[in-house]
């Protein structure tokens, strides 16, 4: 495991890396909640890939360590945020094509990615995603309006709920939300997260959701993942992705909640790396 600063674009993006000597590269892209970062979803699958995929897990542009020079106005230009720093990031460590895996709002993203740079990735995972049309869940609404109504008894309620069972976490989840907490009252993190979703979590919604022509063009290899009690993004999204994406295929996963990376760590990173492997195919 090692950390660095990469220059992309206007900002730099603050990125954690594992198996480096490995020749075949995964992106994985984490989600949006109040305070996430590469590390919050992917402490467990970067050892675990490290023996056979050299990992990139990039704090997305306003989150965690990555902050943008200049935040745009909405979701839609953030998503262009998002998309070209991931590009800018490949270009920089030299990277021609690699694998994709996206979590909740990362899902997004690499929705996105694929469909408008194709030709840089080869396999994709997704978890949770968004990029279907969908009404605001409360879960969803109540971590993209936070700060409406900001304190740390709310986001260790929705820190709770990412989980079907919270108990997993002991009085962990305490610790993470205080930590959460004292990092998403920073007015530069503030700042950007509420101009992210500045046009209510309707428009951010709809702002991923690419037309059922342009996912029938998305010709990857996907294995698409999701929780059947999320809380957060509703499990018909993955149904209608998985309808529309012609290479998709669809696993889901009982009594577990949003954050399958943790809750259901061993089986997922097995799953992702039977696939990235070919098991699959």
């Amino acid at each position: 495991m090692q950390t660095s600063t990469v220059q992309t674009g206007s900002f730099n993006t603050f990125l954690n890396e594992s198996g480096v000597d490995q020749d075949s590269t995964i992106l994985l892209l984490h989600g949006s909640g109040p305070g996430a970062n590469a590390m919050s979803n992917w402490h467990f699958a970067l050892p675990f890939l490290a023996d056979s995929y050299h990992c990139l897990a990039p704090d997305i542009a306003g989150f965690g360590q990555s902050q943008h020079n200049a935040p745009p106005q909405g979701t839609s230009k953030w998503i262009d945020v998002w998309v070209q720093q991931q590009i800018d990031l490949l270009d920089a460590k030299g990277l021609e094509k690699v694998h994709l895996v996206g979590n909740s709002m990362g899902g997004g993203v690499t929705l996105h990615l694929l469909d408008r740079h194709p030709d840089r990735f080869d396999k994709a995972m997704l978890m949770g995603p968004v990029g279907a049309p969908f009404p605001p869940t409360d879960g969803l609404t109540k971590g993209w309006q936070f700060y409406k109504n900001a304190s740390e008894e709310i986001l260790l309620d929705l820190i709770q709920k990412f989980l079907y069972d919270p108990s997993i976490l002991g009085e962990d989840v305490q610790k993470i939300a205080a930590e959460r907490y004292k990092n998403v009252m920073k007015d530069n993190v503030r700042v950007q997260f509420e101009a992210m979703f500045c046009e209510g979590t309707k428009a951010g919604i709809d702002a991923f959701v690419l037309a059922e022509e342009r996912l029938a063009n998305i010709a990857h290899q996907m294995m698409i993942t999701h929780a059947r009690e999320d809380y957060f993004i509703p499990l018909s999204n993955s149904y209608h992705l998985t309808e529309h994406i012609p290479n998709a295929q669809l696993h889901v996963f009982h009594h577990c909640g949003h954050w399958i990376q943790i809750e259901q760590k061993n089986a997922f990173n097995n799953m992702m790396k039977l696939f990235f492997d070919g098991a699959f195919d």
